[in-house]
This record gives C-alpha cells, sequence and structure tokens, in this order.
C-alpha cells in the first residue's frame, strides 16, 4: 500500500509539473539595464547650475512576455513590465508597458498601461540615443511622463494609463495603430481623452513613419491639443541618416493657443564592433496668443527656441553588452526650460542651458 501511494504521489507531481511547463514554456523574460557615471552642469540665466557628478540609471527594465495558442490562428498575450533603479535599487512592479490582449488574423487588440502609438514614431527608429540625457526627447514631444488624461498635459511623449490599442495586420511593411485612452478622470466640468495612431512601413533599408495625437480638456474644457509627427531612416552601408518632424498646438485655454515646431536629424555609422552617433535637434521659437508656456516651451513673442548637439559612441563587447559614452548641450533661448531627458538638472531656470558627459555599459537581456 505504501508503495502504491508512492508512486500514485510522484506521478501526480509529474503531472502537476509537466503542466506547470505547459503553461510558462511560452514565457520570456527580457530586459536592459543601462547606467552611466556623468557629470551634468547648466550655464545661462543667474549664474547657470554648479557641475553635479552622479551615477545615473537610463530607464533600465526588466519585463515578461507570454503567449498562449487558442487554436485557429488566435493567440492571447500578455506583458508586464518594470522599471529597474539600477543606481538606487529603486523601482515598482508593473510600472512600465503593462498589457493583456489577443492577436491574429485580424491584426492585435490590447488594453493596459502603455507607450501611445505617436510616440513609437521616433523614439527607437530615429533617435540613435533613446534613452537617457543624450536623447532628443529633450526638446521632441516637450518632455516624458507616464499618466492618466490631463495629467502632465503638456507632454507628447507619453507612457498612457488606461489605454485601448488596435494595430492592423502586415500589409507588405505597413502596419498601422489607433489607441484611445478611457476617460476615467471625467469631472462635474471636463472630460479629457486621448487619442493616437500611427502608421509604419519599413522596407529593407527605409523606414516612414506619420504619427498624431489628440488631447481634449486637458488644460481647460472645451480646449484640444495636436502633435503631428514625421519620421524617415535610411541605411547606405553601414551609414544610416534620420530625420524626423513634429508640430505641438496647444490650447491653454478656450480662447488662447500656443504652436511650436521642431526637428530632428541624427546619423549613425557602424565600424567593426563599435558605432558613433550623433543628433542634432532644434525647436523653433513658439507662436500664437498664448500668455504663457507651455512645458520647456518659451511663451509665444519671445526669444523661445533652442537647440540640442549629442555625440557618442558605443563599443559592443558582445551582441548584448556595450561600453558606451555620449556628451550632450541643449542651448536655450531666453524663455525656453528645456532640460535633459529622463534625468534632470534639478532646479533649471528658463534661459539657462543644460549639459552632460557620461561613460556608461548597457546590458540586454
Amino acid at each position: 500500500m505504501r508503495h502504491a501511494v508512492k508512486a500514485l504521489l510522484a506521478g501526480g507531481l509529474t503531472l502537476a509539473s509537466s503542466a506547470a511547463l505547459a503553461q510558462t514554456d511560452n514565457i520570456t523574460i527580457y530586459g536592459f539595464l543601462k547606467v552611466d557615471a556623468e557629470s551634468v552642469w547648466a550655464g545661462g540665466a543667474k549664474g547657470g547650475v554648479p557641475s553635479i557628478q552622479r551615477l545615473s540609471n537610463n530607464l533600465s527594465v526588466i519585463g515578461f512576455k507570454g503567449v498562449e495558442d487558442l487554436g485557429g490562428g488566435l493567440q492571447a498575450f500578455f506583458q508586464i513590465e518594470s522599471n529597474v533603479g539600477v543606481d538606487t535599487g529603486s523601482g515598482a512592479l508593473a510600472d512600465r508597458n503593462d498589457n493583456v490582449g489577443l492577436r491574429g488574423s485580424f491584426g492585435e487588440i490590447f488594453g493596459g498601461q502603455y507607450e501611445s502609438p505617436y510616440r513609437f514614431v521616433t523614439v527607437y527608429a530615429i533617435d540613435p540615443f533613446t534613452a537617457g540625457i543624450f536623447a532628443s526627447n529633450s526638446i521632441m514631444g516637450n518632455g516624458f511622463t507616464t499618466a492618466g488624461n490631463a495629467q502632465s498635459p503638456a507632454s507628447f511623449d507619453r507612457r498612457q494609463k488606461n489605454l485601448v490599442q488596435y494595430s492592423t495586420p502586415d500589409f507588405n511593411g505597413l502596419v498601422g495603430k489607433i489607441a484611445y485612452a478611457a476617460r476615467e478622470e471625467a469631472t462635474n466640468t471636463t472630460n479629457p481623452g486621448l487619442i493616437a495612431g500611427n502608421l509604419i512601413y519599413t522596407n529593407g533599408p527605409l523606414y516612414l513613419a506619420y504619427g498624431f495625437e489628440q488631447h481634449k480638456d486637458y488644460f481647460a474644457s472645451g480646449t484640444k491639443d495636436t502633435g503631428n509627427k514625421f519620421g524617415v531612416a535610411y541605411s547606405f552601408g553601414p551609414t544610416r541618416v534620420r530625420f524626423a518632424w513634429e508640430r505641438l498646438r496647444y490650447e491653454p485655454t478656450a480662447s488662447t493657443n500656443l504652436r511650436r515646431d521642431a526637428w530632428q536629424l541624427a546619423v549613425t555609422h557602424n565600424i567593426g564592433n563599435g558605432q558613433l552617433r550623433a543628433s542634432y535637434v532644434r525647436a523653433e521659437k513658439s507662436k500664437g496668443n498664448a500668455t504663457t508656456g507651455i512645458g520647456g516651451i518659451g511663451k509665444p513673442g519671445t526669444e523661445s527656441g533652442a537647440q540640442q548637439f549629442s555625440l557618442g559612441y558605443g563599443y559592443h563587447l558582445s551582441k548584448r553588452t556595450e561600453l558606451w559614452g555620449a556628451f550632450t548641450k541643449i542651448n536655450n533661448q531666453q524663455t525656453a526650460s528645456y532640460n535633459l531627458s529622463a534625468n534632470a538638472i534639478p532646479g533649471l531656470s528658463a534661459g539657462q542651458s543644460p549639459a552632460g558627459i557620461g561613460l556608461g555599459i548597457t546590458h540586454k537581456f
């Protein structure tokens, strides 16, 4: 009897282990750790900001993805992604891209917290620096945020809460996305909402993209803010040339507006295991009848433009590990206050021009 019980338990454990394996064999753990030792400072108005030496995390991440085949070409999928503060040990579960959805011949649909389709147009395909103080979203998109409707209203570089997104199938390299943020922030006087979409075409060395995003009631009842962005990239052998343009238009009140154009020209050049990177971003002066600036954008009718220069080099020790160094400088005009992306300089004032240099390592897994 004792031997029969042992055999039964062993068989049950084997079946349980097999079942657990069947549930987890399509789960992927992924991410990257990116940290650099850097010095940052700012010159200009009011004496600027003295040099600060620091160790900075560059949006390191750990994530889990899973897929379940449901038959007939239909799949269920999920993603749970979290920030990892390599420099301080900080981070929270599921504070980045998280979703659950279905995909099949019809395309893909999910709900969750996720980067807006507008952000995807340029942040990965165009910007050779992507994350950290050297990235173009110091200016492009007017600041990054993870937020719900009407929160951080200046930002068009968003990871949006309560997002529903649909992606089309791939039509010979052309894919479209449209997203809607549920209006859970409605009050008796405002009903803020977001819609966004993009079209992205890839064919060998060619990349073309367009994105649109609209915010309603983000600043006040009856207001509407819009973003339009184009991106293009093309490779000539080891050299890839990248360009982006965007127009942001805000209505801080129902009777006032502010418009700002910006563009980026970037290039990368591969040399053996290394890559040279360069980026130039220009924010034009704002226009309109608004009485104040918005985000880093200065008040219309003033010296509100800015430029950012970034230079860098990365050397791949392997496919997953890179040593790199970079320099960036933003030249803000009198009323502009664009700050370094991801790890801003605290206490920056309008007219001050932030800069930074860093040496870092990135490990992907």
